[in-house]
């Protein structure tokens, strides 16, 4: 904003404000999606979640915008705009080390919604309230005036955010991941302060806050005999002697699990082995293939299953084969679970649905419509076998789920699968408790011990009391939060 030519002033301050303007938006756009991953191992990808997120941005915005235009273009205006833009860089670095620790602090101490809405607070507060002060005295230092100043400054801020939004989308999280996401994050708004009057020193300054950030991401798949981000996961899988275990998001949820001697894994996966009993076929389509557990389990009963996993991320399937020993025979589709039963013409013996998303079932994934969808997968005599992990509040998820199944499946039933799962199994047409142990007592000696876990506690699943899901209609985060945290 200095020079020796006069006539070049006016094109000089009005880069400096733009680069001020675009970098602020680019860098708190990028916080706000990187803080959603942040968070997300902690209180899922929920509705209350996202709205935390977006509430919270908003609002330490507006008070941002407020105190930038209170400031306006008076003597205070640039040394504000210098520490606003060093504030920013400054979150960007000590987010991924201080992050962690006080959202698992928050996480522990408050309910998931509460605590969404305070860890939020704690890593988007500050970076949310200092950018947002950025644009408003960009207009005021502007060389137009009035409108003029503060459309084109919150054009160019703007502009920032789409391109920090697609950046952390698309690049950051799933090339470089999260912690170094925060790095690039930091890299814009420490280059715009050598534009800003006495800015080039804590430019200098600034800069070292990106190998700050940067080093929070070394070791961070330290112990993982796999760790990779994905724009649909943190893929994570374990493995020592005995077995190997994948986690999607969250280390302490299983998605699948593979013991070395081929025993079984003493989780619910065992007893996928018996389901085939309960169709009149073999053909098996697996919603949330995972690592393939349910597909091992099957093919080691029943050899000539004709199986179809459907797997939202192609990395998950890479580990499924690379790792787990995903069968060369189970033809798999990378597609959305919903969008893959509406489109397609396949009929199936059995649909397992095992859909979680950091530990959560999807909402659109239990809903009357969904159901209806996987209805029409299923062949005549077929049955729906669905996962629900509900350890803390049994029928804050079973009941809804069985109701919401019970609108559109002739009969549906439930088994206690042990460690807080149960299966959810809904027939077709009609089938009696009697028709159905026949069925699983019939199945092959492989299969033995799986049908009579199921028909120890098989029972008609109570629908009477409980709302039926719907696309329009659905509290499943709710339930989900009180199903595994039980608050």
């Amino acid at each position: 904003m200095t020079g020796s030519d006069p006539s070049r002033l006016p094109s000089i301050r009005s880069f400096a404000l733009a680069a001020a303007a675009f970098s602020a938006g680019w860098s708190l756009m990028m916080l706000e999606i990187l803080g959603s991953r942040l968070m997300a191992p902690h209180f899922g990808y929920s509705v209350y979640q996202w709205g935390a997120v977006i509430g919270v941005v908003m609002t330490f915005m507006a008070a941002g915008y407020w105190t930038g235009g209170q400031i306006g273009d008076g003597p205070k205006a640039v040394p504000a705009l210098r520490a606003a833009l060093l504030a920013g860089v400054a979150a960007a670095a000590l987010t991924p080390w201080l992050g962690k620790p006080m959202l698992a602090d928050a996480a522990g101490r408050f309910s998931a919604v509460e605590g969404s809405v305070l860890g939020a607070a704690l890593i988007l507060g500050v970076p949310s309230f200092a950018l947002a002060v950025v644009s408003p005295i960009c207009a005021g230092l502007s060389s137009l005036s009035g409108a003029a100043a503060a459309g084109r400054i919150y054009a160019v801020g703007t502009l920032g955010s789409i391109g920090g939004t697609f950046f952390a989308s698309f690049y950051a999280i799933p090339e470089v991941g999260v912690s170094a996401g925060y790095a690039l994050a930091a890299v814009l708004p420490a280059l715009a302060c050598v534009f800003v009057p006495g800015g080039k020193r804590m430019a200098a300054v600034a800069a070292l806050a990106v190998p700050v950030a940067w080093a929070a991401g070394h070791g961070e798949g330290q112990g993982f005999a796999v760790y990779r981000e994905t724009p649909h996961n943190t893929i994570m899988v374990q493995e020592d002697a005995e077995q190997i275990r994948l986690h999607l998001n969250v280390a302490w949820a299983t998605q699948s699990r593979l013991r070395k001697d081929g025993g079984p894994t003493g989780l619910y996966y065992d007893l996928f082995a018996a389901v085939p009993a309960l169709g009149n076929g073999t053909r098996v389509l697996v919603l949330g293939l995972a690592g393939g557990a349910a597909a091992k389990e099957i093919l080691d009963v029943w050899p000539g299953a004709d199986i179809l996993g459907v797997e939202l991320d192609p990395a998950v399937v890479e580990v499924a084969r690379d790792k787990f020993g995903l069968r060369p025979e189970v033809r798999v589709a990378v597609e959305d679970a919903r969008r893959h039963v509406e489109r397609s013409e396949e009929r199936h013996d059995v649909v397992i649905v095992d859909l979680y998303s950091t530990a959560l079932i999807p909402f659109f994934t239990a809903t009357e419509e969904f159901f209806a969808a996987v209805e029409r997968r299923v062949a005549p005599g077929g049955v729906l076998v669905m996962n629900v992990a509900s350890p803390m509040d049994r029928d804050a998820l079973v009941g809804p789920l069985a109701a919401t199944q019970g609108a559109v499946f002739a009969s549906v039933y439930v088994a206690d699968a042990g460690r807080g799962n149960y299966l959810l199994i809904a027939t077709k047409e009609k089938r009696t408790l009697e028709d159905l142990g026949v069925r699983l007592r019939a199945a092959p000696a492989g299969a033995a011990y799986a049908a009579s876990r199921i028909l120890e506690t098989l029972a008609p699943a109570e629908l009477q009391g409980h709302p039926v899901l719907t696309d329009d209609r659905s509290d499943i985060d709710q339930r989900s939060l009180a199903a595994l945290y039980g608050r």
